[in-house]
C-alpha cells in the first residue's frame, strides 16, 4: 500500500489534475478540456472533488481505489 500525502500547497485542482494526468494520461485531460468548454465550474469540479479529493488520499494504491 502506498502512502501519498497530499501536498499542502498544492490546491485541489492542481492535485486533481496531477492524478488524472498520472491515470489517465492525455485521453484523462482531453475529455475535461472539451468539458471545460461546455461547463467549466463542472469541469473544475470533476478535477478538484473526484481527483483532488478523492484519488489522492492517502491510504489506498492506485489499483485498490479504483
Amino acid at each position: 500500500m502506498t502512502h501519498q500525502s497530499p501536498n499542502v500547497s498544492e490546491s485541489r485542482l492542481e492535485r486533481g489534475k496531477r492524478a488524472l494526468a498520472e491515470i489517465d494520461g492525455e485521453a484523462g485531460r482531453n475529455v475535461i478540456a472539451a468539458l471545460a468548454d461546455i461547463a467549466p465550474d463542472f469541469a473544475n469540479y470533476v478535477f478538484e472533488f473526484s481527483f483532488g479529493d478523492i484519488y489522492s488520499r492517502p491510504g489506498l494504491d492506485l489499483r485498490a481505489r479504483e
